[in-house]
């Protein structure tokens, strides 16, 4: 999806009576009310770790030389948009938010109208229609909003939201670590904002967060050996002071590393708005040489480290979604994903489950995926399969609620909010749930075997940019 992901550990929780009877009283009411617990938030291990099987847990999930081969591609991938004179964006794609919004200008923060001549002021300072204009390569340098719409200001279609109880802003595209590689396609006319693509983002983006970076910059940079951060956070620092805090996924040049530390090439932005390279250390565990090695226990251990984050609709207050906690996970191990759960879906082996029950999914899960390395697909949803517990399937995904409906068909919702572990079937035992004879197992229509190639079958992928 574009989106949906914090609670404590399982033994923290309340009982599962009170804790129904608790949501039988908000039902009552006519909703429920953020921070509800479902039943698989206290039932099941919330550590990924716990569903290892022993006996597989360090066997590689790709041979070595085909995910060496893999990582390969990737590289290639990632550092794409520095080898571009073109944009690969068409001019109809990179407009689209501007057509979206121009008849809803919609509401803001605190529920305020925003002018009805927003959206026509912020195309004239970006003068779209010149796209693409001014291209050159760049690199962020701080953690990065890409945005629909080159503003700060929020969007939304009900002037209850957005806000931290309700994270989705329609204008947050997604968000990229400091480090990227960029293609600046456009310059709006006050120069504050670059319309940007990476590998698999394309938005605006504060022109403050980008440096120009010129061939030198990029023979140190794209200098073949890479690490990837594997502890969420990790403190970047110079000397004794912290640069930035880069998320689990980041991916940087290294240039050595001794017994405490490994250093990798950062970057600032000078006055002009060029970039600089900065030596910079991370914690020696917080980084790895790339590409990790593909086993379950490896993947576990990513998926531990963002267990219980709460859910950030693309990318919000630096938090992820369910593509976006997908994506990262599999980025240390060379494995690229695009932006969205459709297209993630189709990236690599799609295996239709459409047409089939609940039952003859399930079966079909149990019997072709592999756990750690299978994405579970429904439209607008990304999960990663880790394996049967109890003879049920088990997934790993970041989601922000269920839908309720009760016995006089008025609609509710639990909020979860955070990345968790769960069975097909959460909140199945809410009174009068949404599909209630087959949960998140009712709709889905596919799962996906990462990094076996595409075949002749296909998703529909989202038409939302």
């Amino acid at each position: 999806m574009r989106k949906r992901g914090t609670a404590k550990r399982s033994g923290d929780r309340p009982g599962y009576g009170i804790v129904l009877l608790l949501l039988l009283f908000m039902l009552a009411w006519g909703g429920i009310a953020a921070g509800a617990v479902i039943r698989d938030l206290g039932d099941l291990s919330q550590d990924p770790l716990s569903y290892l099987d022993r006996n597989t847990a360090d066997a590689p999930l790709l041979p070595p030389p085909e995910q060496a081969r893999l990582n390969a591609e990737s590289d290639l991938l990632y550092f794409a948009p520095w080898h571009r004179t073109e944009p690969r964006h068409t001019p109809d794609h990179a407009s689209w938010g501007f057509r979206e919004y121009a008849e809803t200008p919609g509401y803001g923060k605190g529920g305020r109208p925003h002018p009805k001549d927003w959206i026509r002021k912020m195309a004239a300072n970006a003068h779209i229609d010149d796209y693409p204009q001014r291209i050159f390569p760049a690199v962020t340098v701080n953690r990065v909003d890409f945005r629909i719409l080159p503003t700060r200001e929020s969007h939304s279609r009900n002037p209850k939201g957005p806000g931290k109880d309700n994270p989705f802003d329609n204008l947050q595209e997604s968000s990229a670590p400091a480090g990227m590689p960029v293609l600046v396609t456009l310059v709006s006319r006050d120069r504050k904002w670059f319309l940007a693509e990476t590998s698999h983002l394309l938005g605006w983006v504060p022109a403050a967060d980008i440096a120009a970076v010129d061939p030198e910059f990029m023979k140190s940079w794209e200098n073949g050996r890479y690490v990837a951060i594997v502890r969420d956070k990790a403190p970047v620092v110079r000397g004794k002071r912290v640069l930035f805090r880069a998320p689990l996924g980041a991916i940087f040049p290294t240039t050595g590393k001794d017994a405490k530390q490994t250093w990798i090439w950062t970057a600032a932005r000078d006055a002009r708005g060029k970039a600089l390279l900065r030596k910079a250390a991370v914690a020696k565990e917080a980084a790895a040489d790339m590409p990790v090695p593909f086993t379950p226990r490896h993947v576990a251990r990513l998926a531990r480290e963002l267990a219980g984050e709460p859910y950030g609709w693309g990318g919000l207050y630096g938090r992820r979604d369910c593509s976006a906690l997908v994506r990262d996970i599999f980025a240390p191990f060379g494995l690229w994903l695009p932006r969205n759960s459709g297209d993630q879906a189709v990236a690599w082996k799609f295996i239709s489950l459409r047409n089939l029950s609940p039952a003859e999914k399930e079966a079909l899960i149990v019997r072709q995926g592999v756990p750690w390395r299978t994405l579970l697909w429904t439209p607008g949803h990304i999960m990663l399969y880790i394996g049967v517990h109890n003879g049920k399937p088990l997934i790993f995904h970041s989601f922000w609620s269920i839908n309720t409906q009760d016995a006089d068909g008025k609609r509710g919702k639990v909020i979860v909010g955070r990345a968790a572990v769960t069975t097909l079937h959460p909140g199945a035992e809410l009174p009068n749930p949404d599909s209630p004879r087959g949960g998140r197992l009712a709709g889905l229509e596919g799962m996906t075997l990462l990094g076996e190639p595409p075949e002749n079958g296909t998703a529909e992928q989202e038409t939302k940019p």
